[in-house]
């Protein structure tokens, strides 16, 4: 019998991913318990990638010299580290390869969950929302579910205020109540369902039958977690630059928006709100309003290396790094519990592409501030075997200082706490 996730879900409002279960083992050393810290992670993608010349320093250790784009930065020296060497081993196909950025390994719908997904499943609801992801200037996330799903993004600053700050009316909760009902009923219905046809399966269904109820355990949790907040207040902060259209008269919205967001996950933080974010700056051909730049972002990235295209986009991406460096300052400025919000923040910055112009997949540029680490500047991450080493090294290590008892995230050999602890 061939099953099908529409003949669970055909007219039920419902969307649940199938994941490949054989695939688990990979992240599956993860035990899944309460993370043992509340330290935060945020990561900052870009769609088309840093050009190499502009963005690798020359020179290796803490006081190595600034590149052009990493200038905005070096005001928190000691405070971050740049790696050269470091990517997905085996990934590639240019642009493709984008999907693979937080979990090394793509695919479309039952992909392994993305690195900021494993932590956000750990957290569950013990804060309001288990993960928040924007975008700017594209669509869609480089985050995929535990069950193997693109996690869909806010849309705009103005939508992600009103998520974490504004209670919903009294009507728009008692209509959640009733949808959180109904999709509870849908989902009971669909497990009977499902459980009757498993006594008249192969195994190779029956297999299959095991992953789909996995995925209706996981909407299961969603709903449960909805209803545990649907009458808790959110909390109150002041923005009242946001009661009008735009952002501080700034003639670009890509650019009022991408501050705007920061400024959001940054209160968010200190609300509690959430502990795992992502934002991705998408692959688009927009303009942005940035002195000096009067060409389409896409058509900058494929330079050619001539010399003017490669001027604006060194203004751009020196953007992308002050962006990162001025939410680093508000972090360092706010208090956690155990110092500063930055030692308690892993912020990764970086991409799936290096030199879009390249289309390559290769030695990617990753910048991993905060989070308590011990920062070492600009690191060499080239192997001993003159390979580069894993990202999801990186990640592996990252996991383990959010307080998960990970061995190796999906295509690691293993971390980088002799580097970074």
């Amino acid at each position: 019998m061939n099953l099908s996730r529409r003949h669970f879900l055909r007219g039920a409002g419902v969307t649940i991913g199938l994941p490949f279960l054989h695939s688990l083992p990979s992240f599956g050393q993860t035990k899944w318990i309460e993370p043992t810290s509340t330290k935060k992670m945020v990561f900052v993608n870009t769609g088309l990638g840093m050009y190499p010349g502009h963005f690798f320093p020359k020179n290796y250790g803490l006081n190595f010299t600034a590149s052009p784009v990493l200038k905005p930065i070096m005001k928190h020296k000691g405070k971050f580290t740049v790696f050269s060497n470091m990517d997905h081993p085996n990934v590639y196909g240019g642009h493709g390869g984008l999907n693979a950025f937080l979990n090394g390994t793509g695919r479309g719908v039952g992909a392994l969950p993305t690195v900021d997904q494993v932590a956000a499943g750990a957290v569950g609801y013990d804060t309001r929302y288990p993960s928040i992801h924007c975008t700017l200037g594209g669509k869609g996330s480089p985050s995929y579910s535990l069950s193997g799903t693109k996690v869909r993004v806010t849309g705009g600053g103005q939508q992600l205020f009103k998520q974490l700050f504004i209670d919903d009316s009294e009507a728009a909760k008692q209509a959640l109540k009733v949808e959180i009902e109904q999709q509870g009923s849908v989902l009971d219905l669909i497990k009977d369902q499902a459980k009757a046809l498993g006594k008249n399966i192969n195994h190779v269904d029956r297999d299959k039958l095991d992953e789909y109820l996995t995925a209706i355990r996981d909407a299961e949790r969603q709903l449960q977690g909805r209803e545990r907040w649907r009458n808790v207040p959110k909390p109150k902060v002041e923005m009242p630059e946001l009661e009008a259209e735009g952002r501080h008269g700034e003639p670009d919205g890509l650019l009022g928006e991408s501050s705007l967001l920061f400024d959001l996950f940054h209160l968010a933080i200190q609300t509690n709100s959430s502990r795992v974010f992502t934002v991705a700056y998408g692959m688009h051909n927009k303009r942005w309003a940035l002195d000096g730049v009067n060409s389409g972002y896409h058509s900058l990235s494929h330079h050619g290396r001539n010399t003017e295209k490669l001027q604006q986009l060194e203004v751009i991406e020196s953007f992308y790094i002050a962006q990162v460096a001025r939410f680093m300052e508000k972090l360092q400025n706010s208090q956690g519990e155990r110092g500063n919000l930055l030692d308690d923040t892993m912020i990764l910055f970086g991409s799936a592409l290096s030199d879009a112009a390249r289309h390559s997949n290769r030695n990617l540029p990753i910048v991993i501030a905060g989070g308590g680490f011990k920062h070492k500047g600009h690191y060499n991450a080239i192997q001993h075997n003159k390979t580069a080493t894993p990202l999801n090294n990186l990640y592996t290590s990252m996991l383990q200082n959010f307080g998960l008892e990970v061995e190796k995230y999906n295509t690691a050999t293993g971390d980088i706490n002799q580097i970074l602890t």
